[in-house]
């Protein structure tokens, strides 16, 4: 089982909208699951004329989820709901149905995370919001060796940060 991650690209997007429309995605993930839309959404991701970068995640290259991350700094509000400094923040799900509760998600944000350190030098941790309720979520963080730093609401307009939410973190180091 070798899990790997590559750049999304255009021709994803069906793909896309087939998982985020996903019962078990599109509970958390509350965007539009249409083509259009999921086009308009991740297009400049995929051109990188967005500072976010979005990767396909795949078990053995068969594609199963999504992941991508972004710099706190590079979305101000956002950085300033989470007030978790210095941090490259983390979205993912695990798409196909028939790959959940295998342990593929704390496995991906893992190896992700380590990849995501490495990747930007400058930066003191990787952080992830998820909401309480989502216990599948947080739980494959704290598998993956995140650390939960706060709880509450955050003030945010995007109706998938609606509602109570966690705050993880996972740092540099053996104190991370």
């Amino acid at each position: 089982m070798r899990i790997t991650f590559r750049s999304l690209q255009m021709e994803d997007m069906a793909l896309l909208v087939r998982w985020q429309s996903q019962p078990h995605v599109a509970r958390w993930w509350q965007e539009p699951a249409d083509l259009e839309s999921i086009t308009a959404r991740y297009a400049a991701v995929v051109r990188r004329t967005e500072p976010a970068e979005a990767f396909i995640i795949e078990l053995d290259e068969l594609p199963i989820g999504l992941i991508q991350r972004y710099r706190h700094r590079d979305h101000p509000a956002w950085d300033r709901a989470v007030g978790v400094p210095g941090a490259v923040g983390i979205d993912y799900y695990i798409g196909e149905p028939t790959h959940l509760g295998r342990g593929l998600g704390s496995t991906a944000i893992a190896a992700f995370a380590t990849d995501t350190l490495q990747h930007y030098p400058d930066v003191d941790c990787v952080v992830a919001v998820p909401q309480q309720k989502n216990a599948a979520s947080w739980r494959s963080l704290e598998e993956a060796g995140f650390v939960r730093v706060w709880s509450g609401i955050l003030d945010s307009d995007d109706p998938s940060d609606e509602g109570p939410a966690f705050v993880y973190r996972l740092g540099r180091g053996k104190n991370g």
